[in-house]
């Protein structure tokens, strides 16, 4: 896939992340609002603002990946040699992509589960396999932006240096 491309998806990524943030905000400034000057709340916009967080959360997780700011321990990279560093970042790209792929698959299995039960949100009264959706979704994501980085940084080793190096 071209670089315009992937620049394109990026963009709809943090769009959307920023999208949720601000949506986020209006519900809870409305709840702030609606509680304390006209002394009721509605018991969905608790709800939502929850869900949205969550979703906030794993997308936000996603596009980390894209500019390579998803957690890592750097401590854990000065115990090997220098020499070894590299090959160490790599590897635990390789690990968190197999952890991604096996979430997904469980997930992906217990939100179909969830769809055929047709359980629903108490307050929105959303489907609760719409809600846990973003987790497959998110972990699958992450997988193949896990791909798209490891073949980034194979293909540019300047990628890897640490800024203490």
């Amino acid at each position: 896939m071209s670089s315009r491309k992937m620049k394109w998806i990026d963009e709809i990524e943090s769009s959307l992340c920023v999208t949720i943030m601000m949506f986020m905000l209006v519900i809870l400034f409305y709840q702030v609002i609606t509680r304390y000057f006209f002394r009721f709340t509605h018991a969905w916009t608790d709800e939502l603002a929850r869900y949205l967080m969550v979703w906030l959360a794993y997308l936000s997780a996603c596009y980390a990946i894209v500019v390579n700011a998803h957690i890592k321990v750097d401590s854990f990279l000065l115990l090997w040699p220098k020499s070894w560093r590299n090959g160490v970042k790599l590897f635990s790209n390789v690990i968190f992509f197999v952890y991604c792929v096996v979430v997904f698959y469980y997930s992906a299995t217990w939100v179909m589960g969830l769809a055929r039960s047709g359980g629903i949100t108490l307050g929105m009264k959303l489907p609760m396999a719409l809600i846990c959706s973003i987790i497959p979704i998110a972990h699958l994501t992450m997988a193949l932006r896990l791909l798209q980085l490891e073949y980034r940084l194979i293909k540019n080793p300047e990628l890897l240096k640490d800024y203490q190096e």
